[in-house]
This record gives structure tokens, sequence and C-alpha cells, in this order.
């Protein structure tokens, strides 16, 4: 996989210094806390880095999230399937973020897939932290752990009495997708000209984009992902409608979010 030329050098220094300063962490129990520092770390850092990369005109398709973990990786001695399958499919059963970042790490998931990267591309940058990131695969595999920590999102957020998720919905990644209990959503995207700042609500700018009071509180436990189905770049939000067992996608189209029936499949 290639290299991304001329990288920043604070930005290698920044990802160095992170795990450096956490090396005497023992990754099979990872501490309380050090499982949200990852997820969050690390989301942030990918979206700087790819903010530098897109303007610096490089090719947006090598840095694109994994959709899955390649079967050869997956084939690997190192690899838990059985966790992956929590991670993907069992979401609700993490506490917190944090919860699912320490069982990110204590499964062996994420430091098998850099290991096993680093060999099925001959890249042994892969798997060395200090400059991983300056290979594209780093990307591709954090996105896709970012797409994990975002499904778990969906239905955690509820719990946590945060019924909002930040990414792409309609055009940037600095959006932020908010429910509210009266059954409508709220986009709340960066005023042009303005830098983003989606953790400041003031700096947003606000539109009521659909509603979804006919499928009743969408906050009642019921199996809820916010996710990017169909990998066209955009999160959707699905859920499952305890009236009639159906699962319904909202979509951005037009401005607005549409809800459709959609018929899950297992893709192993």
């Amino acid at each position: 996989m290639p290299r991304i030329p001329n990288f920043p050098e604070p930005l290698l220094e920044e990802h160095k210094k992170w795990h450096h300063d956490r090396h005497n962490v023992d990754l099979d129990q990872p501490p309380s806390g050090y499982g949200m520092a990852f997820l969050q770390f690390h989301r942030n850092f990918i979206s700087r880095v790819l903010s530098w990369y897109n303007q610096s005109g490089n090719n947006p398709s090598l840095v694109e999230p994994w959709a899955s973990v390649p079967e050869p990786i997956r084939r690997a001695p190192c690899y838990d399937q059985a966790a992956e399958a929590r991670i993907l499919f069992q979401p609700e059963s993490f506490a917190n973020a944090d919860e699912l970042g320490r069982f990110i790490e204590s499964s062996g998931i994420h430091g098998c897939i850099h290991q096993e990267a680093a060999k099925l591309y001959e890249e042994p940058e892969i798997n060395d932290f200090d400059v991983a990131p300056r290979q594209t695969v780093f990307y591709n595999i954090h996105g896709m752990i970012n797409r994990w920590y975002q499904n778990w999102e969906g239905l955690g957020r509820f719990r946590e009495g945060m019924a909002y998720w930040c990414g792409t919905f309609c055009e940037s990644d600095d959006e932020v997708l908010y429910y509210r209990e009266d059954g409508t959503w709220w986009l709340g995207q960066s005023q042009p000209g303005e830098p983003s700042n989606r953790l400041q609500a003031s700096a947003l700018e606000w539109a009521a984009i659909g509603d979804s009071r006919n499928f009743g509180p969408i906050g009642d436990g019921r199996p809820f992902r916010v996710w990017d189905i169909d990998g066209d770049g955009k999160l959707e939000v699905i859920f499952c409608n305890p009236a009639d067992g159906m699962w319904r996608e909202g979509k951005m189209k037009d401005g607005r979010l549409h809800w459709q029936p959609v018929r899950l499949r297992a893709t192993r």
C-alpha cells in the first residue's frame, strides 16, 4: 500500500506521543478510560489528517474505510472472529464507549489487524505505531474502527441521554444529527465561512429535516444503528420498529430525512 507523500511531521509526532505516553498500559486489561481515549483520539486524528490529505490533492479512494476486515487477516491465528461478531452485531452489549474501546484492544483485534496487514501488504510500517499514520492502510483500518464506534453510538447515545451523532449525513464530516423526544430530527452544519466546531452547538446552523413520530419513541431500546449501509460515505439511520418487526432506513436526500423499509441479510 502506498506511503502518503509529505506527511506532516507534527501529526506523525502527535500519534507517536499518544502511544508512547501509554506504553505501560496492559492491553490485555486496559484501565478504565483508556478505551474512550483510544476511540476519541483516533477519530479526531484521522479527521484532521484526512482534511489535510484531501486539501493536498491526494487520492481519496486510497484512504476509504474498509467495509470489513480482509479475509486473509480474519483467517490469521491472532484474529478473534467471535470478538468481531460481538462488536458488529451486539454493540448494545457494551455498557459504554469506553468498554467498547477497551474490548477492541483487549480482544487483540486492533493489534492483530495492524500486524497481519503489515504482512499482507508487505509494508512493516503498518505495524509500527511511530510511523503507521503515513501509510494509507492506516486510514482503511481506523476508518473502519471509527464506523464500529459509530455503530455503538447508535443505541449507546440513547442510553447515555445524548441523542446526537456526528459524521457525514449530507455534505461534510462535521455534521451533527440530533433526535428530539417529540420525534423530530435536526441536522446541524457549520455555517459557510466559519471554522467547523461540531462540539459547540452555537457554531452550527440547525434545520429540521424530518420526523419519525409514526414509529413511536426511537430511544425505547429497540435495535438501532447509525451506519453507512450502502457504502456511499454517508451515514444512515436504521432501526427495527417493534410494532411490526420491520427494519427502516432513514437517509438524507434533498435536505430531508426519508424513511423506507429495508431487509437485512447476513453477509457471512
